[in-house]
């Protein structure tokens, strides 16, 4: 009997707490900024285009979220077979994992926000041309982000974003008289705006 009481107890404490912690949900659509991709082959460029995606953030703090975000970019590669330039589809989709930093101003309905992340990111060509191949190609990666975040009520809210991803090759491991570290490339820098809105579930309005 004691254990029961024991087990409805510690099972009431945790689903008061889950019930406590906010929660948000939401989706965006944005536009992303062609960028150079540097590869030991040459340089190729990438189109704009729109990007969009979704997010889902759980409270572990007054303003403070650990946040799980998806986000597509679909694009043309510039490649260059024989002197002619094809254009090449071209998706990019990123899985990440961060920590978003709310700080409140005045009555708290308007929060700036940075966010940092980390993840992978896959590299998707759709049709092969010339010596370059079809099939998806994965990354580590990072972002960096800042916005602005408004409350429209307890429920809804607006979010505006700038993004920077930070694709990466990881190049291998060296040791020498100095140490031992990993060497990391950086072969594009990706920038995007997006709007979105979301959903505040739980938590005190």
């Amino acid at each position: 009997m004691k254990r029961i009481i024991l087990i409805l107890m510690v099972g009431g404490i945790f689903l008061t707490d889950t019930q406590a912690q906010e929660i948000e949900i939401g989706g965006f659509y944005g536009y992303t900024f062609g960028s150079t991709i540097r590869t030991y082959y040459g340089d190729y460029k990438t189109s704009d285009g729109p990007n969009f995606g979704g997010h889902v953030g759980f409270g572990i703090a007054p303003n403070s979220f650990v946040e799980l975000t998806y986000n597509r970019f679909s694009t043309d590669i510039k490649y260059y077979y024989n002197n002619i330039s094809e254009p090449v589809p071209l998706n990019t989709d990123y899985f990440q994992i961060g920590g978003v930093q709310q700080v409140p101003v005045g009555t708290g309905n308007i929060l700036p926000y940075g966010a940092v992340s980390l993840g992978t990111s896959v590299f998707t060509v759709k049709n092969s041309y010339g010596e370059l191949n079809s099939g998806s190609k994965w990354m580590l990666s990072a972002t960096l982000a800042a916005g602005l975040k408004f409350h429209l009520g307890e429920i809804l809210g607006l979010r505006l974003q700038a993004r920077m991803g930070l694709p990466m090759y990881f190049n291998g491991l060296y040791l020498g008289t100095g140490g031992a570290g990993a060497s990391l490339r950086v072969p594009m820098i990706q920038f995007d705006f997006s709007a979105g809105v979301f959903l505040r579930l739980g938590g005190t309005p």
